[in-house]
Parts: C-alpha cells; structure tokens; sequence
C-alpha cells in the first residue's frame, strides 16, 4: 500500500511540473535577468533551452541560480528551436566568446536542458566552444536521439531540420556521440527516470559514471521545476577543480 502511495504521489508531481513547465513557457523569450558583471570568484552560468522551449522554460533554474549568488544569463535560438542544431551551435559559441571576453573571464559553466544539451556539446566538440566552458551539464539531453522526432517529422519536418538530426542513428547522433570530449571540459549527465520524452541512453564516453551520471525520480519536465535536479546542477558547479596534473621531463 506505501509502495502505491508513493507511485501516485511520484504520478501526482511528475503532472504538476508538467504544468509548471507550460507556465513557463507561455512567458516567451522576454525575460529579464541577465547581468553584465561578475563578483570576484564567481563564474557566470549559461543557460541553453531545449526544443519548442523559450527562455521562460529555464526561468525557474535561472531564479535558483540567482538566489544563491550565480550571475546567469540564457539565450534562445531563433523560432523555437526549429533550425538546425548545428547552426544554433554555430551562434552558441560566438555568444559564449563574446561572453568571455566582454566580461574579460577565462570560462563559464553551460547548463543545456533537452535539445539545448545537443547544441551546448556540439560546439564544445566541435566549434572550439572548449575553450570557452569550464563545465557542462546536460540535463534530459536525448544523447542517443529520440523516437519523439518521428511526430516531429510528421508536424513540422518541413521546417525544421533540428527533428531529423535527433532521430536515434542520425548522422548528427553519431558524430556527436563519437567525436571524444576536449580536455579541460568536465561533463555531467542528468536524467529524470520516467521521461518519456528523451530517455536516458546511459552515460556517454567523456562522463565518470560515479561521480558524473545521476538519474533522478521524475519526468522531462521536472528536469528544470524540481529541487532535486537542481541540486545536482549546482553541486556540479561548485566542486572545486582539480589541481592540473604536472608534467614530467625526462
């Protein structure tokens, strides 16, 4: 009986972030927030939206992040998400150097929810973003592609080329999954274990499994509303560094 408790009330949570997440959304791209200074000691944190997302949808992760001292700022990219992932990854990265080099900082954290995790990992592999980024989060990020995409393709497939890159087997998929992760760049995976939307693939090459792969109770949108998912976000961006490894001559 407490075993089918907790099964509906876990039901009963997973709804409500549902409906959270919409709120959210309904605010569109006109969020305020974002700063143009950083404290002595802090590091700016990014946030990237995912697919038919809006700056609002990240607005609960922005507030939290705020509120324990995180300057943050958020992005969005064209239409909802639509393009291609690659040409959004392509505005990612000029925004991230911009980024550094107006604030006159060597790196930022990126925290990339759903989609937005395939653009922020795209152009850390391959748009020389790794430059710019010290720590990636990707949470609910289809790192083995979803079977989602198929109603996409079928809704606005004529539009949108992002839907057929995150088909699972897309050519995308596989270059993003074997391109290797560039040094200096720690990676950490979060997953809510009932998301239906963009199911855990396990973790990738690049990701420690003890220390960098969590998976947590909920669905896909209680990835950025739930309080859990968030402290796992943050107590990635606050482990300290490791101290870098000295190098030998013989």
């Amino acid at each position: 009986m407490a075993k089918r408790r907790g099964m509906i009330q876990h039901a009963a949570e997973t709804i409500s972030h549902g409906f959270g997440y919409a709120r959210h959304l309904l605010r569109g791209n006109r969020v305020a927030g974002d700063m143009s200074w950083v404290e002595p000691g802090s590091r700016p944190v990014v946030l990237v939206h995912g697919f038919l997302g809006t700056r609002g949808t990240m607005l609960p992760l922005t507030r939290r992040l705020q509120s324990d001292g995180k300057v943050v700022f958020s992005y969005h990219h064209g239409m909802l998400q639509l393009g291609s992932l690659s040409r959004s990854a392509e505005e990612l990265a000029v925004k991230l150097r911009g980024l550094t080099e107006s604030l006159e900082i060597d790196r930022v954290d990126v925290v990339g929810f759903s989609m937005g995790g395939l653009v922020a990992l795209h152009a850390v592999k391959f748009l020389y973003a790794h430059h710019h980024v010290r720590r990636l989060a990707l949470m609910g990020t289809p790192l083995g592609g979803t079977w989602m995409s198929v109603a996409g393709m079928a809704t606005v497939g004529l539009v949108s080329a992002s839907v057929w890159q995150v088909r699972p087997g897309s050519r995308f998929m596989r270059e993003l999954r074997a391109a290797p992760l560039p040094a200096g760049v720690r990676l950490r995976q979060i997953h809510a274990d009932a998301d239906a939307l963009c199911p855990d693939p396990g973790p990738i090459e690049g990701v420690d499994r003890e220390r960098d792969y969590v998976v947590l109770p909920g669905g896909h949108s209680s990835l950025v509303i739930a309080q859990p998912f968030y402290a796992a976000v943050r107590e990635f961006l606050d482990e300290p560094d490791e101290p870098a490894r000295a190098v030998l001559s013989r």
